[in-house]
């Protein structure tokens, strides 16, 4: 083999080794977005139930996920605040 048929079977298999690794990578990207979604997600059964019920049940959430003593606070300050009359501008 001369030189040139080298250089030519080197770009050739160069050439399919990244057409190989890119559909790999797009392979790896399409199952990442249509796969199952990870814990603590909110799907589509979740907000069905959360329609139909008004809540979840306490397996679907984790307990880590609420500060029930943080949301309580930030309720009591936030109806304990004083609300200001809408300005009239349209009179």
């Amino acid at each position: 083999m001369t030189f040139y048929q080298w250089i030519g079977v080197i770009l050739t298999v160069v050439g399919v080794a990244l057409l190989l690794a890119a559909g790999g990578v797009m392979v790896l990207r399409r199952r990442r977005v249509r796969g199952p979604p990870q814990d603590g997600w909110l799907t589509d059964d979740m907000v069905q139930q959360i329609i139909k019920r008004g809540t979840l049940t306490s397996q679907q959430v984790p307990e880590a996920a609420l500060d029930l003593e943080e949301i309580a606070r930030e309720e009591e300050r936030f109806w304990s605040e004083s609300w200001d009359e809408p300005d009239r501008y349209w009179e």
